[in-house]
Formats: structure tokens, sequence, C-alpha cells
């Protein structure tokens, strides 16, 4: 009997079926219909292989849902190192705009102090502060205010063009240093 069984399984299978459908057919054969016994181990076999093959399904369906979870997972993880990664970029970019400002904040203070000094200088030359006499649509003197334009201011002129000037013969050094000779070439 077990011989026979063994045959009929060899067929089916070598035919291309599967060992579902050969336990299927002998169940339903003669041999499966004179032997009960043989007939219930096919029927058993059969049934156990749909649960087997179920079993495979799930498992298939649960291994596709872990390693589509495991996809979602990375993405996440990428779009928080991206995120992480622009956040660092912006604190870059606001470090730099601060050092902007605060360097642009020193430039404009020294031009101040550099306008403040041109200014003085040109009272102390009586010239327009605004042109020097460099620009016909100057407001204050309409380009005419070259050195000499306006009368120098006393205080600004001692300050910023007496030390420049060839000391007298016998009056006072008024640089504090005494001036370097001067050599014809």
């Amino acid at each position: 009997m077990a011989d026979s069984l063994l045959d009929g399984l060899q067929q089916h299978l070598a035919a291309g079926g599967s060992v579902q459908d050969a336990l299927a057919g002998l169940a339903q054969s003669e041999l499966g219909q004179t032997d009960p016994a043989l007939g219930l181990l096919s029927q058993f076999l059969a049934r156990r292989e749909q649960t087997l093959e179920r079993d495979l399904e799930v498992q298939e369906n649960e291994e596709d849902r872990l390693e589509a979870r495991a996809r979602l997972e990375e993405a996440r993880r990428l779009e928080e190192a991206r995120h992480l990664e622009e956040a660092q970029r912006q604190e870059r970019r606001r470090a730099r705009l601060e050092r902007l400002r605060l360097r642009l904040e020193e430039l404009e203070d020294d031009l101040a102090a550099c306008q403040a000094r041109l200014d003085e200088l040109a009272l102390a030359l009586g010239a327009c502060p605004g042109c020097w006499g460099e620009d016909a649509g100057c407001r204050l003197c309409r380009g005419r205010g070259r050195p000499g334009f306006l009368r120098p201011d006393p205080e600004a002129f001692r300050r910023w063009i007496m030390p420049a000037l060839p000391e007298r013969e016998g009056s006072p050094p008024t640089g504090g240093a005494a001036a370097p000779e001067r050599t014809a070439l």
C-alpha cells in the first residue's frame, strides 16, 4: 500500500502537478476509496499542505510588511538627517550673517570717523565739507567750494594745518618733534 501511495505521488509530481493536487487525487482515486486509512491520510496531508501554504503566504506578507516598515523607517531617518543638516546650514548662515553685521557696523563707524576728519580738514582749509568743490550739483557750494572758498576755521587750522607748515625762524616748534630737514634731489 505504501508503495502504491509513493508510486501515485511520483506519477502525479512527474506530470507537473503539486503535492497538494497529488494527495487530493489519491484520496479520490480507487486506492483512496479501497483503503480508508490511506484516504484519510491523503486528506490530512492535503489539508496540512494547504495550511502550510497559507502560513507561508502569511509569513511572506509579514516579511513584506516588515520590509515596507523598514523602508519607511529608513526614509524617516533620512528625512530627519536632511532636516538636521538644513538646520546646521541655517545656523552657519546666521553666524556668518552676524559676523557680517558686526563687520558692517565697524566699517560704518570707521567711515563716520573718516568723514568727521574730512569735515574738520575742510573747515581748516575753508573748503566745502560736502564735495570740496568737485560737484557742480552740490547743494552747499554748487561746485565752487575748493579750499579757500570759505574763511578757514582758526581752531581747525591750528590743529590740522599748522603742524604741517615749515617753521619760521625764531618761532617755537608746533608739532612737538623736530621736522626732518628737506634736501634737494
